[in-house]
């Protein structure tokens, strides 16, 4: 009996636990009824044969190994008994004898006596003749060589021992498949967020590849014209297949399979799958052959109802049979890659919404710009054109009409510098740089602006500001042109004899300013347009007061650029509070 001294194994488990169960049954069993002390059943891995079952035998010696050169020669050299080979004493090698575990007993006389250095074992073949495994006994009950009778026994044992070696072998090899698959559909769940289709098959393309042994694979997705686009990969190769020749078949096919939920194993010898008829088959057979590969497994991917594409996994004999574990498995990763491929779709074409968003951002801003500018220099040669005239030599209308068009040019310049504003504001390319600013000092700033047109429209200012400094991050000029927008509003939309109220705060990791107002208020309906460019109120009492409709706007365009929120509370007639809330600067202030 060999005893693996060379090493242990015991990592990984050779099959599942119902398996090992039945050889080790077997094992007990020829030891029992075919009348030996020992048996053992080992399997052949890389290198070595692994003993998985015993029976009559010390502690531990299941997991130990042997190496295989040491046990094919002396195969080589037994005398051929059946299915089992018998290699007498005198012909063991030392190798053998070094792993080998030699009872203690003392040979009887005779020439049908068995020798502690006799070995006796039944190699096990697969159906392609490899040699896989092996079932050994030792030391007969009786102390003598197998007669016919014993000899029959132990061969019965020795084909239900192959059978059993066979199924193992096999279910470890699907266990490890399934163990494989399982980790590259996860992986290509993880490729799911990868923004392109080469991110995603790369993302997966190796594990896929190895897990299914294949020597490659090929992705081609639909895209929303009708067009298609392929990605492949090849181990060893980096040379990709003309794919579209056979395009007008196997997108038709994607379609019909990803309805069907199926997976096509196609090869020469299964060329016959649903949907497809002769020719076509022939077409593609062709096209394999030219290109290297005996077999593929062609995965429908898809979303929901909808077919976005198909996998193709390929190898280059079609020896070995694609299993119905990787079939199904293939099918999770089709629905897997499918949302993939749904994602990197959605994902580019919101890029492409982006980018077409900012070019024409851009080109809005240019307009504005360039209008603006060409504005400003009629408009300023006929201001400067009103103030030189003399209207002390003007009759009253015409003193009237001069008055009027000196107002006329002044909100034109308002706007204008509103409008500017806007796209400056809107700009895409317009660096942000914050740094750290107290709300408090633009408050005070603002108020002491503001201070002027309050008392002449009769209107009580306060501010309630914190003890400590409120920073937050920003640009220092558009923080104060947003509370002076917010202030100038509240103090124009309230009556003599009103109070505006400005309020800074700081919680939880943000500081937010309240501009509140007792003046005319703002309906629902208006609220909903409220930062509109170019809205104004619907309210008549709102209409009389004169104002460029870009102010707001320009508010939420700072507040959006400094991350912030802004909320409105109001009603006709009850008054007005604006609420901006800002990321307090979470920096060193000395360093800002």
């Amino acid at each position: 009996m060999q005893d693996q001294t060379a090493g242990r194994d015991t990592g990984v488990p050779w099959a599942d636990d119902q398996t090992r169960q039945h050889l080790q049954v077997l094992v007990e069993g020829v030891a029992t009824l075919a009348g030996f002390e020992q048996s053992a059943i080992s399997l052949r891995r890389d290198g070595h044969f692994e003993v998985v079952a015993a029976a009559g035998v010390e502690e531990g010696f299941v997991g130990r190994l042997v190496p295989t050169r040491a046990i094919e020669e002396d195969l080589a050299g037994a005398d051929d008994w059946g299915v089992w080979r018998f290699v007498p004493h005198d012909r063991t090698t030392a190798e053998v004898l070094e792993y080998s575990y030699v009872p203690d007993v003392t040979p009887l006389e005779g020439d049908d006596a068995w020798h502690p250095h006799n070995l006796l074992a039944a190699p096990l073949h697969d159906e392609e003749g490899r040699l896989r495994g092996l079932l050994s006994v030792d030391s007969p009950h009786n102390g003598r060589v197998p007669g016919p009778d014993q000899l029959a026994v132990l061969t019965k044992y020795a084909g239900l021992a192959r059978t059993l070696v066979l199924l193992a072998l096999e279910r470890e090899e699907l266990a490890e498949r399934v163990r494989m698959a399982t980790e590259a559909r996860e992986i290509v769940r993880q490729a799911s967020g990868e923004p392109t289709l080469d991110l995603v098959l790369e993302a997966c393309r190796s594990t896929l590849v190895s897990c299914f042994g294949a020597a490659g694979i090929w992705l081609t997705a639909f895209d929303d014209d009708g067009a298609t686009s392929t990605i492949s990969y090849s181990r060893g190769s980096d040379v990709a297949p003309p794919f579209s020749e056979i395009d007008d078949v196997v997108v038709r096919l994607a379609h019909r399979y990803w309805a069907d939920q199926y997976v096509a194993p196609f090869s020469r010898a299964n060329a016959a799958q649903p949907g497809l008829p002769p020719e076509d088959a022939e077409r593609l057979l062709a096209f394999l052959d030219r290109i290297g590969i005996g077999s593929v497994l062609f995965v429908p991917l898809g979303a929901g109802p909808r077919c976005l594409g198909f996998l193709v996994l390929t190898r280059v004999s079609d020896v070995r049979a694609w299993t119905d574990v990787e079939r199904d498995a293939a099918m999770d990763i089709g629905r897997d890659l499918g949302r993939a491929v749904a994602n990197a779709r959605q994902l580019e074409r919101e890029r492409a919404v982006a980018d077409r968003l900012r070019r024409l951002d851009s080109y809005r801003v240019e307009v504005v710009n360039t209008l603006g500018h060409e504005l400003r220099n009629p408009l300023f040669s006929m201001s400067a054109n009103l103030e030189l005239l003399d209207v002390g030599d003007l009759d009253e209308e015409s003193r009237r009409s001069v008055a009027a068009a000196s107002r006329g040019a002044t909100r034109m310049r308002a706007v204008i510098e509103d409008m500017l504003t806007v796209a400056q504001m809107s700009d895409p390319r317009r660096e942000f740089d914050p740094v750290p600013v107290d709300l408090r000092r633009v408050v005070h700033d603002v108020y002491d602006e503001c201070h002027a047109a309050a008392s002449a429209g009769g209107v009580e200012c306060a501010a309630h500001l914190p003890n400590e400094p409120a920073f937050v991050a920003g640009q220092p000029d558009e923080l104060h042109r947003l509370l002076t927008n917010l202030a100038s509003n509240a103090i124009k939309y309230t009556d003599p004899g009103g109070r505006v109220t400005a309020r800074v705060e700081q919680c939880d990791g943000r500081v937010s300013i309240s501009i509140e107002d007792t003046g005319i208020g703002i309906s629902r309906r208006d609220q909903e347009q409220l930062f509109r460019e170019f809205f104004r109120s619907t309210n008549p009492a709102a209409l009389v007061r004169p104002g460029t409709g870009l102010g707001l706007a320009i508010v939420a365009r700072i507040v959006d650029r400094h991350a912030g929120t802004i909320e409105l509370d109001s009603e006709r007639g009850r008054g007005t509070t604006v609420t901006v809330s800002l990321p307090a600067y979470e920096g060193d202030v000395s360093d800002g």
